[in-house]
């Protein structure tokens, strides 16, 4: 009997061990996970507060390859400006609302380690916006688009387009396909111009106050308008397109008109002979 006693205190005592092992283990457990808890906690606070900060703040934003679209508009349609945050803007995201917009082909846009965003913008090529309908932008490659938001802030930066038909206007959207963009933004003012041996041409009003006269299929050799200038004497000075020679001829006169008797037949003339050359 007494030996039984002692068998029931020591299966008694490991019983009270086991529990108190138990109670160790729990205690270690909740330490761990109230340790894991805190420092959860502390990170999302710290998270939180970074976020509310002016550190989570875009330091810089920079627009390049822009020209119809000033920075400012650029910006507001991407949604940025100096209060978001440079963590939660994604890249991805800017570049896809940018290029929904009917007047950008192309977007890239790069996040810098000093907490800048660069956005460099392709534009599409708008040969010029209708006078008798500032709305109506001729697109290349898509002709004629209605843009109901296009001010006097947006059409300033835009060639003036005046007096051609659709059909003309057709035609001019071709022969533009092969134009740098550059020398789109040269142009002031597109309008319909005639001679004597061509009713059927196009002047082009540059900025810089000199006007280019061009059959549609010599407008691609506006491409040269650089080269020219270099050599190019006086100011608001009239020229004409050989499109069989390739070049482009300063001509005298009152270039505004069509009533160029003298300057019609020398280029008529030079147009007749190296038509005689070619096809001799």
């Amino acid at each position: 009997m007494e030996r039984l006693d002692i068998q029931v205190d020591e299966v008694r005592q490991v019983g009270e061990k086991l529990l108190k092992a138990d109670k160790r283990k729990k205690k270690k457990r909740f330490r761990k996970r109230l340790k894991l808890f805190i420092l959860i906690g502390a990170l999302i606070a710290l998270g939180i507060f970074y976020l509310l900060s002016d550190m989570s703040r875009v330091k810089s934003l920079t627009v390049t390859g822009n020209h119809v679209y000033s920075d400012e508009v650029v910006l507001e349609k991407a949604n940025l400006n100096y209060d978001s945050s440079f963590i939660l803007t994604s890249s991805w995201w800017v570049e896809h609302t940018l290029k929904n917009d009917v007047l950008i082909k192309n977007v890239d846009v790069r996040k810098n380690l000093q907490g800048g965003i660069e956005i460099n913008i392709e534009e599409k090529m708008i040969i010029g916006y209708l006078q008798e309908d500032t709305h109506s932008l001729l697109i290349q490659g898509e002709g004629i688009v209605q843009l109901e938001e296009a001010g006097e802030d947006l059409i300033r930066n835009i060639p003036r387009i005046s007096g051609l038909n659709s059909d003309q206007l057709t035609r001019l959207d071709e022969a533009f396909e092969n134009v740098e963009m550059q020398y789109v933004h040269m142009i002031s003012e597109i309008l319909p111009f005639a001679t004597s041996y061509d009713s059927d041409m196009i002047q082009l009003v540059m900025m810089d106050g000199n006007r280019v006269n061009t059959s549609y299929r010599g407008i691609e050799l506006i491409n040269n308008y650089k080269n020219i200038l270099a050599e190019l004497e006086g100011t608001h000075v009239c020229l004409y397109v050989d499109e069989f020679s390739g070049n482009i001829i300063k001509e005298n006169g009152d270039c505004s008109s069509a009533s160029q008797t003298e300057n019609e037949e020398e280029i008529a003339e030079s147009d007749e002979n190296v038509s005689e050359n070619v096809q001799e």
